[in-house]
């Protein structure tokens, strides 16, 4: 059996370019589960003469035989990058300059720089789009398929089918209490209030759930959003917004979350803080961001009226428009316009 995996996972598979680049040197992948790690990682080796893919999930593949293969192909110089995927338990890795190992972020090596890779945004999805559908169709259709990239490959007869299936194989033993968080999305809670909640209806200790929640914030699986100055409040947002089809259709808490990971893109490349105030608002570079699905003027007036911030925009469904309150300056603009940055 061959090690290197590379052509018959890439064989018939369209690798598309995403926002994310993986820069020379050595690189670890980390992030929710199949949100793009390994096509990035791919699609960076295949620049490359010589490049080696191994899966080390792959049951059949021993360590020994695996660091055997390595040496061998480096002393061959058969090899000019490496990736790794599902990379866990360290190894001895070959001294050549480019490795990608993928993983859960606790694996990282310290010589390997982290990188998280979240799925698509909806500027990312609109690339994808390869049957020149309008804006208002492409929206609808991420809105509703949701952000994993493989998912779009999929009938809706099957997609939710496919989206449970993934969480099964990625949490196991904890897919009840993953799937029990999807009903607090958007929502102010703590790990402490998730746990009073769920303790009657789960038996888990409340180290379990503790330590499961940080294992998935860590990996940016979940988010814990913290309030701009009460250090115990949060919100929860998940990387993919549309999980919580798997049991109900809130479309205010996932249009919510959708406004939320486009904000976290924007502060990708930015060391400013991502947090929430009073009245609901996101606050990023002193401006309030807050999503009013179905706005009115009156409505918008309102929910200003309670923010503190001064500029103030308002992400709706179609709605669009400005004004002031008071000192406050709010812009109404719907989300397809604000995600593609035409604002």
């Amino acid at each position: 059996m061959p090690l290197n995996a590379l052509s018959s996972y890439t064989a018939d598979r369209v690798i598309l370019p995403r926002r994310y680049g993986i820069a020379h040197g050595k690189s670890f992948l980390y992030g929710p589960p199949r949100s793009g790690k390994t096509s990035l990682a791919l699609q960076f080796a295949l620049g490359f003469k010589k490049p080696i893919y191994i899966d080390l999930a792959n049951r059949r593949l021993q360590s020994d035989e695996v660091q055997g293969y390595l040496l061998k192909m480096h002393l061959e110089k058969k090899v000019d990058v490496l990736v790794l995927d599902n990379y866990h338990t360290p190894i001895a890795l070959p001294h050549i300059p480019n490795i990608v190992l993928i993983g859960q972020k606790e694996a990282c090596p310290q010589d390997f720089v982290p990188k998280c890779i979240l799925p698509l945004c909806f500027e990312e999805f609109v690339s994808f789009d390869t049957k020149n559908l309008s804006l208002k169709t492409l929206f609808n259709t991420f809105l509703k398929n949701g952000n994993l990239p493989e998912i779009q490959e999929f009938g809706a007869y099957k997609r939710l089918e496919r989206l449970y299936e993934i969480i099964c194989v990625a949490f196991g033993a904890d897919t009840e209490l993953f799937l029990a968080l999807l009903g607090f999305q958007s929502q102010n809670t703590t790990p402490h209030r998730i746990y009073s909640q769920l303790k009657s209806t789960m038996k888990l200790s409340k180290d379990r759930i503790y330590s499961t929640l940080t294992h998935w914030q860590d990996n940016n699986v979940l988010f814990f959003l913290p309030h701009s100055y009460k250090p115990n409040a949060k919100k929860l947002y998940f990387a993919d917004f549309s999980l919580s089809h798997l049991l109900h259709h809130n479309l205010a808490a996932q249009l919510e979350n959708m406004l939320f990971l486009e904000l976290l893109k924007l502060g990708e490349h930015s060391n400013e803080a991502l947090c929430y105030g009073d009245a609901g608002e996101f606050i990023y570079q002193h401006q309030a961001f807050v999503s009013i699905p179905f706005a009115t003027q009156d409505l918008i007036e309102h929910r200003v009226s309670k923010m503190q911030s001064e500029h103030i925009y308002v992400i709706t469904l179609s709605f669009e428009g400005q004004g002031k309150v008071g000192k406050k300056h709010w812009k109404a603009i719907n989300f397809i316009d604000f995600a593609l940055g035409e604002e």
